[in-house]
C-alpha cells in the first residue's frame, strides 16, 4: 500500500455521541475541524449514505464559517459518514468512511477533523521522520493552461544549513526530489521546519521558478505548482507564438503602501526574466513575454523595502495587489546611544580591520570623502567596479581572478537577498556609516559569505548594536 493511500485511510476522525430522543428523528449536529490549520473548516460537504446502499447520498450538507454542519429528520439505521473539501486533495487525502449508527430519535453529536499533521506526515514519510524538526510539503503540479494535473513532475526542495565546528563554519546545500503521480500529486518529506526552502517543479523542457516556502511548526505544507506547458505545442512552435505576442503570459497588478496608497514609479520584474515594469501614477503595472507557471515576482521602490512573493501565472490571469513596507517603519524602530567606537568594536569591525584582509572605511574617512550617497564610497574600493545603465541605474560588480561577479550585500550583519545598489542608496545615508567593509571572494569571513560565492559589502549603521556571529 503506497503512502499515499495509507493516508487516506486517516482522512476524518470521528465521534458519535447520541443525545436523548426527542420522538421525531435524529438530529444530526457537529463540527468540522482542519487540524493541520489548527481552525474550523469551512464549506466542507458533509455526506452520509446508507450502509446498505452506498450509492445513494441519504442526506448532503455543507458546514458554515464556523466548521458547524446541521441535519434534521435522520431515521434510525446504519450509515457510512464522511466529508470533502478541496483542502483534502491539496493533502493528496480521499473521503474516509467511517460507520455512524442511530439507534434512536434525538440529537446525535457528530464531529469530523482533519487528521493530526503528526498522523499525515507519519503516514506519508514513515517512521523516519524526525517530528520534531522536519515536516513535509504536499501539493500537486498542474498544467497552467489547462489546469490538468501532470504526471510524473520532477519537484525539487533545497535549502543551506551552516554548522559550526572546531575546523571553522562550512555551509551545506540538501535537496529533496519527489515525482507526481497520475494525478499530478507530489509529497516532500524530511524537509526543515527552521529555514525556508526553495522549491520548484519541472516536466521536460518545462519548468517553474524557485520560489521560497516555509514549513510551518505545524509540519505540513499546502502548494501546488503550475507549468507553462502547452499540449500538442513544441518548444519552437511556443516560441515563434510568443514573439507574436499571441500567447505570452501576462500579468498585472498595483503596488501599494501598507495603508494602501499607490506607489508610482515602483521597479517590478519576475525573478530570473529581465521584463521590467514600472508602475503609473496610479500604482498599476502589466508584465507581458515572462515566464508563466509559478514564478517569483519581485518589487522595488525606494523608501521602501522590497518585496517578493510567489505568483501562479494561469491563464486566469488573476491581478495582484503587492503592498511594500516603508523603511522608515523598518530601520527607525532602534535608537542607540553609542559612540562610533563601542559600534564599530561590537560587532567585531576593529578586530577585522586589525587583520587587514579587506578594504575597511571609518566613520571618519566616510566623512572626509564628502560622500552624497553609498556608491559614492564603494568608487573608491580597487576590487569594485561601478556600472551606469542608459537609465542612471548603477550596478556593482567585484574584480578578481575569476569572471566578475555581484558581490553580497550584509547590512548591520544581515544579507540582504536580491537586493540591488540603488535599494541600499535609498536607505543608508553616508552620514548613518559607522563603518563599511569589503572583501574579495578569498578573503570573506565565513559568516558573510554568500551563497553566489562571490565577494561582499557589508555595511554597519549607528543602529548597529548586536555582535556579529563568530565561527
Amino acid at each position: 500500500m503506497s503512502a499515499r493511500w495509507a493516508a487516506t485511510c486517516i482522512a476524518a476522525v470521528v465521534s458519535a455521541t447520541p443525545v436523548a430522543a426527542r420522538g421525531q428523528g435524529a438530529r444530526l449536529r457537529g463540527r468540522v475541524f482542519d487540524s493541520v490549520a489548527a481552525m474550523p473548516l469551512v464549506g466542507a460537504r458533509v455526506e452520509l449514505v446508507n450502509a446498505a446502499d452506498r450509492a445513494r447520498i441519504v442526506f448532503s450538507t455543507v458546514s458554515d464559517s464556523l466548521g458547524r454542519y446541521t441535519v434534521d429528520g435522520l431515521a434510525q439505521g446504519h450509515y457510512i459518514a464522511g466529508f470533502l473539501h478541496p483542502m483534502l486533495d491539496s493533502l493528496g487525502l480521499a473521503l474516509a468512511q467511517r460507520q455512524l449508527d442511530v439507534t434512536a430519535d434525538g440529537e446525535v453529536r457528530l464531529d469530523l477533523a482533519v487528521p493530526a499533521p503528526e498522523r499525515i506526515e507519519f503516514a506519508l514519510c514513515g517512521r523516519s521522520a524526525d517530528t520534531t524538526t522536519t515536516g513535509a510539503i504536499l501539493g500537486y503540479v498542474l498544467n497552467a493552461h489547462t489546469l490538468a494535473p501532470t504526471d510524473s513532475a520532477v519537484v525539487i526542495a533545497q535549502w543551506d544549513e551552516i554548522t559550526f565546528g572546531h575546523s571553522g563554519v562550512s555551509r551545506q546545500l540538501f535537496t529533496r526530489r519527489a515525482s507526481s503521480d497520475a494525478d499530478g500529486w507530489f509529497s516532500l518529506c524530511g524537509l526543515p521546519t527552521a529555514a525556508s526552502v526553495v522549491l520548484r517543479a519541472s516536466s521536460g523542457a518545462d519548468t517553474t521558478g524557485g520560489i521560497e516556502i516555509d514549513v510551518p511548526k505545524t509540519h505540513i505544507a499546502r502548494r501546488n505548482l503550475y507549468l507553462d506547458h502547452r499540449v500538442g505545442v513544441d518548444s519552437a512552435a511556443r516560441d515563434t507564438a510568443a514573439s507574436a505576442g499571441t500567447t505570452q503570459p501576462v500579468i498585472t497588478g498595483w503596488v501599494r503602501t501598507e495603508d494602501g496608497v499607490p506607489v508610482p514609479g515602483a521597479r517590478v520584474s519576475i525573478f530570473g526574466s529581465r521584463v521590467l515594469a514600472v508602475t503609473n501614477d496610479e500604482g498599476a503595472f502589466q508584465l507581458v513575454g515572462i515566464p508563466g507557471g509559478t514564478q517569483t515576482l519581485t518589487s522595488r521602490a525606494i523608501g521602501f523595502l522590497p518585496d517578493e512573493r510567489a505568483v501562479d501565472l494561469t491563464d486566469r490571469r488573476i491581478p495582484v495587489i503587492v503592498g511594500l513596507t516603508a523603511i522608515r517603519r523598518f530601520l527607525d524602530t532602534v535608537h542607540v546611544r553609542a559612540t562610533r567606537v563601542s559600534v564599530t568594536s561590537a560587532v567585531g569591525f576593529d578586530d577585522r580591520r586589525k587583520l587587514g584582509s579587506g578594504r575597511f572605511f571609518t566613520a571618519r574617512e566616510i566623512e572626509r570623502l564628502h560622500a552624497r550617497e553609498v556608491t559614492d564610497i564603494l568608487r573608491h574600493a580597487p576590487t569594485l567596479e561601478l556600472l551606469t545603465d542608459n537609465s542612471h541605474n548603477v550596478s556593482i560588480r567585484m574584480r578578481g581572478d575569476r569572471e566578475p561577479c555581484t558581490p553580497a550585500i550584509f547590512l548591520d550583519g544581515k544579507q540582504l537577498m536580491n537586493w540591488q545598489l540603488s535599494d541600499l542608496n535609498g536607505i543608508v545615508q553616508p552620514d548613518q556609516i559607522a563603518g563599511l567593509e569589503i572583501y574579495t571572494a578569498s578573503m570573506t569571513p565565513a559568516e558573510f559569505r554568500g551563497k553566489q560565492g562571490c565577494g561582499t559589502v557589508v555595511v554597519w549603521t549607528r543602529a548597529s548594536q548586536r555582535p556579529a556571529p563568530r565561527g
